[in-house]
């Protein structure tokens, strides 16, 4: 089994014109650009993106419309991802959190739960245990390895289906890795 890593890209420059208008009842399909608005943003990569609001010309709301990756959420759809993706490996909760938070983006872990349950709800049989349930190792092994987070080295210790390559579990560990 392999897995392929593919989380949602974040585009800041990527924001498409609305084509219908979000509110119930109305059927606009022409807008009136109103300004840019920038909005902050956990993310790996960008702190903050810009949103464009928008007026319908037919029921006179304004809303806004974000760049690829990003929602109304504080949180982009990449770093959502990569929380799900942890959990599913595994890791708790509150250890997403913490990886998370050694990674530069803080996420508590109830939004981890939040983030977890909405894509459960989306995905069906989207389960830790469903997940790798048929996954059984002949060969289990183990290594250290350590990786450079905001300059410093964080050691980790990674046990792996030696047959396969899969990472299994992924651990933080303290004190020095060499």
């Amino acid at each position: 089994m392999r897995l392929h890593l593919i989380l949602p890209r974040v585009e800041p420059e990527e924001i498409k014109p609305p084509s219908e208008c979000p509110y119930e009842g109305c059927d606009g399909t022409h807008f009136q650009f109103i300004q840019e608005v920038e909005k902050p943003l956990r993310d790996t990569k960008y702190p903050q993106v810009v949103a464009h609001r928008y007026q319908c010309l037919r029921c006179f709301r304004t809303h806004r419309v974000y760049p690829k990756g990003v929602s109304k959420d504080h949180i982009s759809q990449r770093v959502k991802g990569l929380s799900i993706l942890l959990y599913l490996l595994g890791l708790s909760y509150g250890a997403v959190s913490l990886a998370l938070d050694a990674l530069g983006v803080y996420m508590c872990k109830s939004r981890v739960y939040d983030a977890v349950q909405a894509a459960a709800e989306r995905v069906p049989g989207m389960k830790r245990d469903q997940v790798f349930e048929n996954v059984r190792t002949p060969a289990l092994g183990g290594d250290l390895t350590s990786v450079k987070v905001k300059g410093e080295w964080f050691p980790l210790g990674l046990t792996v289906d030696d047959t396969s390559g899969l990472v299994l579990t992924v651990d933080g560990l303290s004190g020095e890795c060499f």
